[in-house]
């Protein structure tokens, strides 16, 4: 099967960002729509509240061992066994909120995966024979890179300004703050 064929299928998805801006900028464009719909997905999916949960149970825990420990040096074996009992109780806490969460990203990812796969698919072939000459030699790539390489070096650069502009959207959408 050639899978070139599969990919022309696709190529209305970033044609419109090829032709206006170019195939440098139009994907640079094409990464920062993608990474945002990414960023929002997992947003309003999983939410800050219940990884924030999981970090105030991962501290109260930490409080509990740095008085357990107090405890064990002094000899005072019936606050041993109380702050004992607590680590465990909010160590299944933990595992429970983790469990959710898992599963969590894990819709996510399946949510965000296809798209990625088909826009980096489609890129390749729709711009095979496009290279970006860099103005310094990169560690294993040398001095020129592709489409592919391209698209996830502007996702990584644009993720990190639309993360917190994602998660200000998702917190409007959910009814917060």
């Amino acid at each position: 099967m050639d899978w070139g064929h599969l990919a022309r299928y696709f190529y209305p998805l970033v044609d419109p960002f090829i032709r206006c801006f170019g195939p440098a900028l139009g994907m640079l464009v094409a990464a920062a729509i993608v990474v945002f719909f990414i960023d929002m997905v997992y947003e309003l999916i999983i939410g800050r509240e219940e990884l924030e949960r999981i970090q105030s149970t991962f501290n109260k825990v930490k409080e509990y061992q740095k008085e357990l420990e107090k405890a064990k040096i002094l000899g005072d074996f019936e606050r041993v066994r109380e702050l004992e009992e607590k680590i465990r109780d909010h160590a299944q806490e933990t595992f429970e909120i983790q469990s959710k969460v898992m599963m969590k990203h894990l819709k996510a990812m399946l949510i965000t995966f296809p798209p990625i796969i088909v826009i980096i698919y489609t890129l390749e072939y729709r711009l095979a024979h496009w290279t970006l000459k860099l103005p310094f030699h990169a560690p294993l790539v040398g001095n020129e890179i592709g489409p592919v390489g391209w698209y996830i070096l502007c996702a990584t650069a644009v993720s990190v300004p639309l993360k917190p502009l994602a998660e200000l959207l998702a917190t409007k959408v959910r009814g917060g703050e």
